[in-house]
């Protein structure tokens, strides 16, 4: 019950924050957020990448048609423009689900 309660939360709230928010990519949940710097010297994307914003890290999309439900507790809503199927998503900013 709280699961599907958390859900629902969720899907309001994301709707709601994400009006205007991601106008230039697709929404992802991410396990983590990273710099641009902290990415290239990981290896995660090339050095002398053009992005300025964030890259997520093990990133997935998000869904509201579906089997998915959304983000996990345990994980960030992105704005993203270039995923990878690696799960890396470059140009990401965040999205503010608390407004």
């Amino acid at each position: 019950m709280f699961a599907r309660l958390f859900a629902v939360a969720f899907l309001v709230a994301l709707a709601v924050a994400t009006d205007g928010q991601c106008d230039t990519g697709s929404i992802q949940c991410c396990q983590s957020s990273i710099t641009v710097g902290e990415a290239e010297s990981l290896g995660l994307i090339p050095t002398g990448s053009n992005d300025v914003d964030l890259v997520g890290i093990k990133c997935s999309p998000v869904t509201v048609i579906g089997t998915s439900t959304g983000c996990e507790a345990n994980q960030e809503p992105l704005c993203c423009s270039d995923c990878r199927l690696n799960g890396v998503c470059t140009d990401c900013t965040p999205i503010n689900v608390s407004a």
